[in-house]
């Protein structure tokens, strides 16, 4: 076995014990969140559609969810605390540029969008705005990942 097989090895390994992490947290969140079957219920039987422009609708619930929301936060927190672990393990196994950036927007999408579920389950903004606050989040998150791949070419081809 050569050195980048089992590299590719520790990728993979890294990239399951994520998944496997994720798909735990979706259980403990679950499980600590009281009534959460019913809450989550009642929040997705709660949408309507919200004229936001002249001919313009879009989906939106009637009511605030804070169950919900802090539940979906605390998920999100959590698993961006989770992949700052991950990419600590990346630069241990020497993985390439484009794991670890992947790994760095995952976490600044992950905390974002954590940090807007908890302003919107604290009612200080709207349902639209958390929305638009998670649109940038993917964009920053997309900029991040390819400023870090970028970067990382552009000093190797100055060498």
């Amino acid at each position: 076995m050569t050195g980048s097989e089992r590299r590719s090895e520790g990728r993979d390994r890294l990239s399951l014990a994520s998944f496997g992490f994720f798909l735990i947290l979706i259980g403990a969140i679950i499980l600590i969140t009281p009534n959460y079957y019913n809450e989550f219920s009642a929040f997705i039987r709660d949408f309507q559609l919200v004229k936001v422009a002249s001919n313009v609708f879009l989906p939106a619930p009637k009511s605030s969810h804070p169950v919900v929301y802090t539940a979906l936060m605390e998920f999100c927190i959590v698993y961006g605390l989770f992949q700052i672990a991950i990419l600590i393990c990346r630069f241990a196994l020497r993985d390439p540029v484009d794991k670890k950036a992947e790994t760095v927007s995952g976490i600044v999408f992950w905390l974002g969008a954590g940090y807007l579920l908890s302003i919107l389950s604290a009612g200080n903004i709207g349902w639209f705005a958390f929305l638009a606050g998670l649109v940038i989040f993917i964009g920053l998150a997309i900029f991040v990942r390819s400023f870090i791949t970028l970067s990382f070419q552009v000093v190797r081809r100055a060498r």
